[in-house]
Formats: structure tokens, sequence, C-alpha cells
């Protein structure tokens, strides 16, 4: 708005108007004001006219802060919009990432367990192969002068080793892919705080309820527009005054020369006077003043000594006034600047999102990719798992077999005992019989001896039939012992094994 003083100024030269308005017929008289005074007034009032180029400059900076507010309102729109939509996609994408998180760690649960069963396997393997190694093989059961041998000797433990390394690679493999799945998460976290930083680095949006600036941008066109008007309302009483000015000096005598020869030693100008000042008693404005009356002349003349007084005060607020529009202005492009800048950071944001929508189906893929292989990797082990806990029954199965292998050799040992006894009865049975059949032919001899020829009887007088016993190895050049049972275990031995099988 114009200041207080540029509103009297306009006021008081608006008067002007309404003096030139009411001038009508009556004699001219001589001037009550010298001509001079008069002429220096017209000549200010003309220079004060040069202020229309400052209107003029109002008018377009209104209008061009006009222009840039529309597109500052549609860009922020556009803006705001587009925005919305990134943050909604930023959410997708999260929501996505929630989703792929989630079988990372079903995968790590699962990777997690098996090789808390793969522990709990190895160690069971880890023991029964503990059992065999430090199970030395009793002598009996060796040949003589043998170095001593554990059990795990006369079994293959390459099927161990073998086993153990597939399990190894089994699980590097499941730990590569977790690895290189985490790497995909965490490049897809990446890009998701990419998109996030693109778009929080973008300017905030000025809005009624959270301005960024101090005046909003409407605010500040308002203002240029009321500023604008009354510069224009200024200048306006400025040409009045002029127009009243040139007709107070054409109403004096020798006022219009005067006016043209100072004009001229004034310097050239935009504006002329020489048109208005002349007249060539035709016009309306030389009728006029031809009938202009003394009384009509007097009060013109003090209306135009009282507006001169003002038109420097009006071309200083003219001057303040687009003074005061250019930083307005200055203002306004700032805004518009302000929303342009956030615009493109917005389409920086929006630009990165392409690129992380680009790059969405290998994340996903990833995740296909990350379950396929471990599920191979999961039947691999689980494959070498049943393998492990088949030989861990075998290694328990030839652990508890040779338990009974000692239980066995004792049993033997135990019936050749018994044989060898009942063999000892039958012998001294024997040698009895032997005794009484001896005795038995001597009495035979005493009784018919004397009486039956020597040859009746072929063979009467051949021993008994010696019956003897042995051990089937000893017939055979063996030691004379039955199976080599005959040797008995070390102390404890029999009594270990035996608490070893009635504990299973």
């Amino acid at each position: 708005m114009p200041s207080s003083s540029s509103a009297r100024s306009s006021q008081s030269l608006r008067s002007s108007a309404a003096a030139a308005v009411s001038t009508s017929s009556g004699a001219a008289d001589q001037p009550s004001v010298p001509i001079e005074i008069l002429v220096e007034h017209l000549l200010a009032a003309k220079r004060s006219l040069s202020s229309m180029t400052l209107v003029l400059e109002a008018n377009d900076l209104t209008t061009q802060a006009r222009s840039v507010h529309e597109d500052s309102v549609v860009l922020a729109a556009r803006t705001a919009f587009l925005r919305a939509g990134i943050a909604q996609q930023i959410h997708t994408l999260e929501r996505i990432r929630r989703g792929l998180a989630r079988t990372y760690d079903v995968g790590r649960r699962d990777f997690e367990q098996l090789i808390k069963v793969l522990d709990d396997a190895g160690e069971r393997l880890t023991r029964t192969m503990n059992v065999l190694h430090n199970t030395i093989v009793d002598p009996v059961f060796r040949p003589a002068g043998e170095e001593p041998r554990s059990l795990m000797f006369f079994v293959d433990e390459g099927n161990v080793d073998r086993l153990t390394k597939s399990l190894k690679e089994s699980i590097a493999e499941l730990k590569a892919a977790e690895t290189s799945y985490d790497g995909d998460l965490l490049r897809f976290d990446n890009d998701i705080r990419s998109v996030k930083k693109h778009l929080l680095a973008a300017p905030g949006l000025p809005s009624p309820s959270n301005s960024v600036f101090s005046r909003p941008m409407a605010d500040l066109v308002r203002t240029l527009t009321n500023h604008s008007h009354a510069m224009a309302e200024n200048l306006s009483s400025l040409t009045r005054h002029f127009d009243l000015c040139v007709t107070a000096v054409r109403a004096s005598e020798g006022g219009a020369a005067l006016a043209l020869r100072k004009a001229a030693e004034d310097g050239p100008s935009t504006i002329s006077i020489s048109g208005v000042i002349r007249g060539d008693g035709t016009d309306a404005d030389d009728q006029d003043i031809k009938t202009m009356s003394a009384r009509e002349r007097d009060e013109m003349l003090r209306v135009v000594m009282q507006d001169a007084t003002e038109v420097g005060e009006v071309v200083r607020d003219i001057n303040s006034g687009l003074e005061e529009m250019q930083a307005l202005g200055a203002l306004v492009e700032q805004q518009a600047a302000h929303v342009r800048t956030a615009h493109e950071c917005t389409l920086d944001a929006f630009r990165r999102l392409e690129e992380v929508e680009a790059r969405l189906g290998s994340y996903v893929a990833a995740e296909r990719e990350y379950v396929d292989r471990c599920e191979v990797e999961k039947d691999a082990i689980h494959e070498r798992l049943a393998q492990a806990e088949d030989l861990v029954v075998f290694y328990e199965g030839y652990a508890g077999a040779y338990d009974g292998l000692v239980l066995e050799y004792e049993r033997r040992r135990n019936v050749e005992d018994k044989i060898r006894a009942l063999w000892r009865k039958a012998a001294a049975a024997v040698e009895k019989l032997e005794e009484q059949d001896a005795a038995a032919r001597d009495s035979m001899r005493k009784d018919v001896g004397d009486y039956i020829p020597g040859d009746l009887w072929v063979g009467m007088d051949d021993p008994v039939r010696k019956w003897k016993v042995v051990a089937v190895d000893e017939g055979e050049g063996g030691s004379g012992e039955i199976g080599g049972s005959s040797v008995r275990l070390k102390k404890g031995t029999v009594e270990a094994a035996r608490e070893r099988v009635h504990g299973r």
C-alpha cells in the first residue's frame, strides 16, 4: 500500500483534477503567480512524469510475480504429488524388504538348527569312534607277538573322513549362500536409504499450516499488486497535475513561449511539452482557457501551487514503492527458486527410485536362489546325516559285537573246561576198567589156561585196546588247546563286557 505521505500527495494532487474540471467560461486576468514559477512547476511536473517508467516496471514486476506464483503453485502441487507417490513406493519397498528379511531369518534359524543336529551327530559319532579307538583287542584274539591294536584298526576310517569332508562342503555352501543373500539384502537396504536420503534432502514445500518462509508467496503477490495500483494512482495524480500546470501556463500571458524556451534549456527528455503547450485556438482546452474567469484562474493557481509542493514527495513514494516491490519480487523469486529446488531434488529421488525398482527383480531372484540353494544343501546334509547315523549304528554295533565276542570266548572257554573235566573223569573210569580187565584176564588164565591150547584163540593174549582222546588241533599239530580258548582273558575284561551288554 502507498505510504501515508503518498496517500496525502495523491489526495492533494487529485484535487487538481477537480479544479481542472471545474474551470468554466470567463476572461483570463494577469497571473497572480509569477509566470516563471508556473513554468518551473510545469517543468518539475514534466520531470515527475519520467516516473512512468518506474510504474511500468512495477507493473512488470507484478505481472512476473503473478506468473511465477502460478507456476510455483502448479510445480508445488506436482512436487507434493510426486513426493506422496515416492513415499508410498518406499513403503512398498520396505514391505518387500521385510519379506526378504523373513526368508533370511527362516533360513538362518534352519541353518542354526541344522548345525545343532550336525553337532549332536558329530559328537555321537566321535564318542563312538573314541570307544573304538580306546578299545584294544585282547591278545587272545590275535596272533602271538602282534602289537596291540584297537577296534578302529579293523574298519575303514576313510568313510568318516569322506563324510566329514562332504558335510563341511555342504555347510560351506550354505554359509556362502547366506553370505551372498545377506549382501543382496544389504544392497537393498542401501538403495532404500539412498531414496530416503534424496527425498529428505529436498527442501520442504511451503503450505498454509507449515510455511517455510515468514510470508507466503500469495501474500507477497497481493502486496505487489497493491503497491502497483498505488503507484499507478500516484502517476495518474502526477499526470493530472501536469495537465493543470500546462493549463495554468497557457492561461498566462507569455507562458507558452517561456515554457518552450525553458524546456529547451532543460535538455532532452522523453516527455515533450511542445505538443501540449502550443495551442491552435480551436481545441476545447483553448476555449476553456479563453472563457476562464479570474476566480477560476486564481483557484487553479492555488491548486497548482499546493500540489507543486507535494510532487517531490509523490515521486519519492513511487521510487520507494518500486524499491520495496523489487525487494518483494526478490522474495517471490527466492520462494519460487525454493520450490524449483524442491522439485529438482524430488525428481532426483524419483530417478533414484526408478533405479532401485529396476534392480528389484534381482533382489527377488536372489531370494529364490537363496531358498533353492538352501534346499539343495539341506537335502545333501540330511542325506549325510543319515549316513552318519548309519555309521554310528554300525560302530556301536561293532563295539557291542566285540563285547559279545568277549562273552562268546568266555562261554567257549567254560564249555571246553567242562569238556576237559568230563574227559578227565572218563579217563579215570577207563583206567579203572582196564585194571579190572587185567585182573579178569589173569583169573581166566589161571582157571582155563592149562586146558586150552594156546593157538585156539588167536590173539587171546593181546592187550586190551588202548583209547586216547586228544584235541583236534593237537592232532593237526596245534598247541593242544581247543580253539585256543584255554587261555584266559585279562582280569575284568569279561565283567566289563557283560556290564556294557546289559547296559544297552
